[in-house]
């Protein structure tokens, strides 16, 4: 299940709710973090008091967002005031939009993944009211922050909103589209770079929950920016110390596979908040020489990272379907279900409870 990041349905049962669902990288908290700062202060505007639900999950296919959703409709009824947001993720599959659950709720769709594209439902009846907002070019984070530039016209304090959470926004987009190694050496484009990394690092470091409190609590600052940053270039420090013992562990334990004429190194042991930085290091050393590199978790997940040519979001999708999961993402950085957690952590107790038997007769 997802995690809950902020609930305030209890207040009141009769207010128009805002419901997030995002994922729980930097990209999908920055994201949930804009919509809620001017979800908020069209509040204080038009006194709407509005409840809010947002939850975040690092799970980001198709069965574990219709689960999600089983959740919240379960608990919370909703209707046309309402308004869903899906974030930096899917929306749920076409057979649970069919069930019209959320048939007479605006949906805002705001996404960048190569396999998530609107064109997948146009033809959907069960689409009616959901908007989406979609471009490969940007992060989620950039584009949520687009979403609200029409409010920038209708009043001073949107304009200044939107000015505040910019930098963010734009130096997440860096991070998680990986446009950071494009950057040159000029005093702006080193600072980008920078802070784009220390965007990384702080999400891993703090973890989801207290990355998306830090950047929120913060945000009636008047200095936003250089308050975020600076704390983030700190945790960066810390950051850089764990990848390299990282790095050196992958290096170690990194076999070969060969795909259609590609290198692909699969590696096993290392933690999803580390896979992207320590893919990226993997594909830049060119004494190792691999064009893909697939890391496999035992949440029965497997994240690709590759490199040029090698459209891994082909491949995890491919994946995905043809073991019964979903799959995709970005044509550098994709990823899909290969085996339900569920079933391996039953597995795992099967061969404690064997073993534990085992022991008592010795």
């Amino acid at each position: 299940m997802a995690d809950i990041l902020y609930d305030t349905r209890l207040k009141s049962e009769e207010a128009p709710k805002v419901i997030i669902l995002t994922h729980g990288d930097a990209d999908g908290l920055v994201s949930a973090m804009i919509v809620k700062s001017f979800e908020e202060m069209e509040n204080e505007l038009q006194n709407k008091n509005k409840t809010f639900l947002i939850m975040s999950s690092m799970d980001v296919t198709s069965e574990q967002t219709d689960k999600t959703f089983d959740y919240i409709c379960k608990y919370t009824s909703l209707g046309p005031k309402d308004r869903v947001y899906i974030l930096d993720r899917p929306i749920p599959s076409i057979d649970w939009l069919k069930m019209k659950y959320l048939a007479y709720t605006n949906v805002i769709n705001i996404d960048h993944h190569l396999t998530n594209k609107p064109t997948l439902y146009k033809d959907e009846c069960c689409c009616e009211n959901i908007f989406f907002h979609w471009n490969d070019k940007w992060s989620a984070a950039y584009l949520t922050l687009e979403w609200f530039k029409p409010l920038v016209e209708k009043a001073e304090c949107y304009k200044n909103l939107y000015k505040k959470l910019e930098d963010l926004a734009i130096a997440t987009s860096y991070w998680d589209i990986f446009t950071w190694k494009n950057l040159g050496n000029s005093p702006e484009e080193t600072l980008l770079k920078k802070r784009a990394l220390s965007i990384n690092s702080a999400e891993k470091i703090l973890g989801s929950g207290a990355f998306y409190n830090f950047i929120t609590k913060k945000i009636n600052s008047k200095n936003y920016t250089e308050e975020v940053f600076d704390y983030f270039f700190l945790l960066d420090e810390a950051y850089s110390l764990k990848i390299d013992n990282l790095y050196d562990f992958a290096k170690r334990v990194i076999s070969d596979f060969d795909f259609k004429g590609y290198k692909i190194g699969v590696i096993y042991g290392i933690e999803g908040d580390y896979q992207s930085i320590i893919g990226d290091k993997i594909l830049v050393d060119k004494k190792l020489n691999y064009d893909a590199v697939a890391f496999l978790n035992v949440y029965g997940t497997v994240s690709f990272r590759s490199k040029d040519d090698v459209d891994v979001s082909e491949i995890a999708q491919k994946l995905g379907m043809l073991v019964g999961y979903s799959g995709g993402g970005h044509k550098h950085a994709a990823g899909c279900r290969i085996c339900d957690k569920d079933e391996m952590k039953r597995k795992m107790f099967e061969i404690f409870e064997h073993s534990m038997d085992k022991i008592r007769i010795l």
